[in-house]
């Protein structure tokens, strides 16, 4: 799938991804996109990420309310092998 047709799918929503890792392990993980581009300030996120979508965990953002930024993530979209948005899931 590519990057912006996810975005456009999911928009505001939570969705979950199920991916292999750098590490071959799977993970399932509930996200939701960034609202704000500039929400990666400080630094330049580097090189070709046309296959990475930076997202939030929820789950993380849930237990660190006030400091969003640890709940960033990349999810590699070469190893998304599951995509759940309202019930339906893309495989």
């Amino acid at each position: 799938m590519k990057k912006d047709m996810i975005k456009k799918a999911v928009g505001s929503l939570l969705f979950s991804v199920t991916f292999e890792k750098a590490d071959k392990t799977e993970r399932t993980m509930l996200c939701k996109l960034p609202t704000n581009e500039k929400f990666f300030s400080g630094g330049e996120l580097k090189g070709d990420r046309s296959h990475l979508l930076e997202v939030l965990d929820v789950t993380i953002l849930r237990k660190n309310p006030d400091e969003p930024k640890k709940a960033w993530r990349s999810v590699n979209l070469n190893t998304l092998t599951s995509l759940k948005i309202r019930g339906t899931e893309w495989i």
